[in-house]
C-alpha cells in the first residue's frame, strides 16, 4: 500500500515539550509544530507531525521547551537611549528633572529608531515577540520593529492639556492616521490611541481620543493610577479615584488597556470589570520607582485580565519578561503573605495568552494552536540552573531567564536562531546607540 503523502510546510519546530498555553493548558512531552506561510498548522506528538508533514526548515527541540512568544503589553522603547541615567529617584523627580528635559533634547527620529532597535533586539533575545509601545516618532518605533521582524502594537504618545490642548490633540491624531497609513498593510504592526494619563491630558482630550479610538476601532492605552500621588490628587481635587474620573467620561471599555493600575478604591474593581477594562501589569518598574504594588490577586479575583509589561528600561531598566514573570509571581506572595496567591502557571499565562487577550489579539497569537499566527520560542534546558526538572510552569517563572531562549520565530519566521539574530547586526545596533548615549553624558556633566 503506497504511503501517503507528506503536506508541505515552511518550518517545523520538533522533539520539545510543548507548552501549549490553550484554554487546557496542555503539554506536549514529546512534540513539534508545523508552520506555513506564517501560520501553526499543525500541532502533536513528534512522530505523528513527522509523519504528516515535510518541511524545507527544520529546528531541532530535542532538550528544549517550546512555547508561544512572549508578550509585553507596556513598553517605551526608544527610552532605552535613557537607560540608567536618573536611578534612586521618585516617579515625579524622574520624569520632571531628568526625562521630560533629556527627550526634549536627544529624542528625534533617529534616537528613536535607534533606540526602538536595541529594544527589539534585547527583547527578542529574551523571549519576547509581541510588545505594546507608547511613545514619541513612532513610526520609527514600527520600522524598527519590522526590519527586525517583531510584532508591535505602536501609538504616539498624547500629551494635551491647558490652552494648547486642542492643538496638541489634532497633532497627535494627524500622526495616528499617519500611522494608520503607513502600517496598514504590515503583517507584524498595528496602532493604537494612547493617552499618558489622566493626569496630562484633558478630559476633552481623553474623550476625544476615546471618540477617535472607537471610531476606527483601535485599542484605547493609558496610564492609570501609577502613584498614590496621582490617587490623591484625585481625591482632593475630583473627589474621585482615578477609575471613577476616566469612567465619568466614558473612555473605558473592553478595548481600554490601563498600565500600571497600583491605587484602586473600593468600587474600582467593580467598574473595571463591568468596563471589560485590561491591565497591564508593570511590577518591576513599580518597584524601582516605589510606586507601590498593583493589587493583581484582586484584579484576579474579579474576573479582570491581568498581562505584564516592562515599562520602559528607563524605569526598569531591561525588557526580560522572564525576570518580569518571577516578579509578579513573587510581589503578589508577599503583597498577600500566601505563597500560593499567584501560581506559576497563571503568572505565565499573563506573558502569553492574557497579554494577547489584554490586545485584542487573544484569536491570533499568545497559545500555540493550530490556525493561530506562529509566534514561538524555544528555551534551553540542559543548564545548571534548570535541572533537575519537575515542573515546567514553575522552571519557567522561577529558574529561567532570557538568557536561556535560543530560537524565535515570528510570524513564522525564524528571527533568531542558536541565540543569533538573523536580520541585524547587533554590535552596529550597540555602537549607534552608544554614540548617542555620549551626548547624553555631556550634557548631564554640564
Amino acid at each position: 500500500m503506497p504511503k501517503s503523502k507528506r503536506t508541505k510546510a515552511d518550518l517545523v519546530i520538533s522533539g520539545g515539550a510543548i507548552l501549549t498555553m490553550n484554554s487546557r493548558d496542555e503539554i506536549l512531552k514529546n512534540g513539534s509544530v508545523a508552520i506555513k506561510n506564517g501560520i501553526i498548522v499543525g500541532i502533536g506528538p513528534a512522530k505523528k507531525i513527522g509523519a504528516r508533514f515535510t518541511a524545507a526548515q527544520t529546528i531541532d527541540a530535542d532538550g528544549k521547551i517550546i512555547m508561544p512568544g512572549l508578550i509585553n503589553t507596556h513598553t517605551h522603547l526608544a527610552m532605552s537611549i535613557l537607560r540608567g541615567v536618573a536611578d534612586d529617584v521618585t516617579l515625579d523627580e524622574w520624569l520632571n528633572r531628568f526625562i521630560f528635559p533629556l527627550e526634549e533634547k536627544f529624542m528625534n527620529k533617529d534616537s528613536v529608531y535607534r533606540g526602538s532597535l536595541l529594544s527589539c533586539a534585547e527583547m527578542i533575545l529574551s523571549g519576547t515577540t509581541t510588545f505594546c509601545d507608547m511613545y514619541f516618532f513612532e513610526k520609527e518605533t514600527g520600522r524598527a520593529a519590522e526590519t527586525i521582524g517583531m510584532r508591535g502594537v505602536i501609538g504616539e504618545g498624547i500629551v494635551a492639556f491647558g490652552e494648547k490642548r486642542g492643538e496638541a490633540w489634532e497633532r497627535k491624531k494627524k500622526l495616528t492616521t499617519e500611522l494608520m497609513r503607513l502600517f496598514r498593510d504590515s503583517k507584524l504592526i498595528s496602532v493604537g490611541v494612547k493617552p499618558h494619563s489622566p493626569y496630562t491630558c484633558d478630559k476633552e482630550v481623553l474623550m476625544q481620543a476615546k471618540e477617535f479610538a472607537r471610531e476606527m476601532g483601535l485599542p484605547y492605552v493609558i496610564h492609570l493610577a501609577e502613584t498614590k500621588k496621582e490617587f490623591l490628587d484625585f481625591a482632593r481635587d475630583k473627589k474621585m479615584t482615578p477609575v471613577e474620573y476616566l469612567d465619568s467620561l466614558g473612555v473605558l471599555d473592553e478595548n481600554t488597556l490601563a498600565a500600571h493600575a497600583v491605587w484602586m478604591g473600593k468600587k474600582d474593581f467593580n467598574i473595571l470589570k463591568k468596563r471589560g477594562v485590561k491591565i497591564s501589569h508593570c511590577p518591576q518598574s513599580n518597584m524601582k520607582l516605589g510606586s507601590g504594588i498593583a493589587p493583581i490577586t484582586d484584579f484576579l479575583k474579579n474576573g479582570i485580565t491581568v498581562s505584564l509589561g516592562t515599562d520602559g528600561s528607563a524605569s526598569n531598566n531591561a525588557l526580560d519578561m522572564f525576570r518580569e514573570l518571577k516578579s509578579a509571581a513573587l510581589l503578589a506572595s508577599v503583597a498577600k503573605l500566601d505563597a500560593s496567591a499567584i501560581t506559576a502557571r497563571a503568572a505565565l499565562r499573563m506573558a502569553t495568552i492574557e497579554g494577547a487577550i489584554a490586545l485584542g489579539k487573544g484569536n491570533e497569537i499568545g497559545s500555540l494552536e493550530i490556525g493561530k499566527k506562529a509566534d514561538v520560542i524555544t528555551l534551553d534546558l540542559n543548564k545548571p540552573h534548570l535541572t533537575p526538572i519537575y515542573d515546567y510552569y514553575s522552571h519557567l517563572v522561577y529558574a529561567a531567564d532570557g538568557s536561556d531562549v535560543n530560537d524565535s520565530v515570528i510570524d513564522g519566521n525564524v528571527v533568531m536562531r542558536n541565540r543569533k539574530l538573523k536580520k541585524i547586526e547587533i554590535e552596529e545596533v550597540i555602537n549607534k546607540v552608544n554614540s548617542i548615549s555620549s551626548r547624553v553624558k555631556k550634557s548631564l556633566n554640564a
